[in-house]
């Protein structure tokens, strides 16, 4: 399985760790499940350090982006959450940027930001603000 979940009730957290070679439907199946679930975490940490993205290209995250937005009824659930992605390759870390502007963007009510560093994600995250 490429992608994998693990939820940390005590920190509000959801762990998806993506390995493997991932398609756009992969991506796009975890985030349907995310949003679709009965309660949702208020922080989200995708852990992108072991996939491989040489399928995806820079529409596909307009295409993230535009699923994501299906979901503003359930908004007000993850206001003031935060999603954090890590990102080791140039690729990850493109794709990634890319999904973070049009993120800012459409103006969604958490954040988005980019790592290279899982600790700092994790740090990130913990931070209350």
């Amino acid at each position: 399985m490429p992608i994998t979940s693990q939820i940390d009730k005590t920190r509000n957290l959801i762990i998806y760790t993506l390995t493997e070679e991932l398609t756009l439907d992969d991506i796009q199946s975890t985030i349907k499940a995310f949003w679709e679930a009965h309660e949702l975490t208020l922080n989200t940490l995708w852990d992108a350090r072991r996939a491989k993205l040489t399928h995806l290209k820079s529409s596909d995250m307009e295409n993230i982006t535009a699923l994501i937005g299906q979901y503003s009824h359930r908004f007000e659930d993850r206001e003031g959450g935060k999603s954090a992605v890590v990102a080791s390759s140039d690729l990850q870390y493109g794709l990634s940027r890319i999904l973070g502007t049009l993120y800012d963007i459409e103006d969604f009510p958490t954040q988005l930001k980019i790592f290279r560093i899982k600790d700092e994600a994790v740090e990130w995250l913990d931070q209350y603000e």
